[in-house]
């Protein structure tokens, strides 16, 4: 027997016939509705376009609001360019006609590895990218074996073929150094270098300042994150030889400027947290969050990154119960320290 209606029941049904017949109509009028519903999820609401506020269609609204999450999930998480994802580092004025060679030999071929060397010029190259705003296309980053005598011989023809004048360049190498025991030529040790044989297989890094200084650039600044002295750390000598070669000092061409880890007679050691040079640790602080700023005009010029780098290192080396010096030489076409600004456009 079927259930007798009540007057209040035939009002309910011409009420919802009233609501739903509209949006039959509109789907009808606009093509096929897909009625397939993701479980756990509320079929889509399909509305006239004359109903949306901004007159989109729906697909077109759907379109948007997708983007527009995409976005929102996109901003929410790390990136290259980040402060969270580059540690922390900030974006100061870009420098487009500069050009960086970065070079990290962590692993090599036929010596002791340099712990943290990899990861050092990682860091520095994003820095070189992130901070100082150089083009990724102009910057090479050499990275263990593909940092051999070869191509780093190669990458320095690069960087005069292609760096203009008036443009400048940033040279960064952390990995081995090495000393030649007879005469005290400080040698950086590529991929495939030997102590044994330093003349055949590594370069002289008076030889690599002056491959600098033949580029068009204006100004060149460089940074070794290596030691020569062979007393350990980030420097090797041949085997049986005696354990400190006290290197002379690389002479700066007339428009490099050398920022290196220590001095000749000293080693490059670690960061408190071993997980690279202690050097790069304070290079990438001071450059890459603008920590260099002392005067806090907006800009750091190379004395003040030494000023800052210097005392830092040296405090936490003594920690460590041992001395290193971050040494500063400056070309003689470059003038004074201060005159020379590695970054600027700093936001205070």
């Amino acid at each position: 027997m079927q259930p007798r209606r009540t007057p209040s029941y035939d009002l309910r049904r011409a009420l919802m016939v009233a609501l739903v017949a509209p949006l039959f109509a509109c789907a009808n009028s606009s093509g096929e509705v897909n009625v397939a519903t993701p479980p756990g999820e509320l079929p889509a609401l399909i509305l006239p376009a004359d109903l949306l506020s901004d007159g989109t269609k729906p697909a077109e609204r759907h379109e948007r609001s997708a983007r527009s999450k995409a976005h929102r999930r996109e901003s929410s998480e790390p990136s290259e360019a980040s402060p969270k994802a580059a540690g922390g580092l900030v974006a100061a004025s870009p420098q487009p006609t500069s050009y960086a060679l970065v070079i990290g030999i962590e692993n090599y071929r036929d010596v002791p590895e340099a712990t943290g060397a990899r990861g050092d010029a990682e860091s520095f190259a994003t820095m070189m990218r992130t901070t100082l705003g150089v083009p990724s296309e102009n910057v090479r980053l050499l990275l263990d074996e593909r940092a051999s005598r070869s191509d780093i011989n190669k990458e320095m023809r690069w960087l005069a073929a292609n760096v203009p004048a008036g443009g400048r360049v940033y040279f960064y190498y952390s990995g081995h150094g090495a000393p030649e025991p007879t005469k005290g030529i400080s040698y950086i040790v590529p991929y495939d270098g030997d102590p044994s044989y330093l003349a055949d297989t590594a370069l002289p890094m008076s030889d690599v300042v002056k491959g600098l200084e033949g580029t068009k650039a204006k100004e060149v600044v460089a940074f070794a994150d290596s030691c020569f002295s062979g007393a350990g750390g980030r420097s090797v000598l041949p085997e049986g030889t005696r354990p400190l070669v006290r290197v002379a000092k690389t002479k700066a061409a007339g428009r490099v400027s050398l920022l290196a880890a220590s001095t000749g007679a000293e080693i490059s050691g670690p960061a408190p947290d071993g997980d690279g040079g202690l050097f790069t640790h304070h290079l990438l602080e001071a450059i890459g969050t603008g920590a260099a700023d002392i005067d806090g005009d907006g800009q750091i010029s190379l004395g003040e990154l030494s000023e800052w780098v210097s005392p830092r290192v040296t405090r936490e080396a003594k920690r460590a119960n041992r001395e290193q010096h971050p040494e500063l030489t400056v070309g003689s076409k470059m003038g004074s320290a201060d005159e020379l600004i590695i970054g600027w456009g700093y936001a205070r």
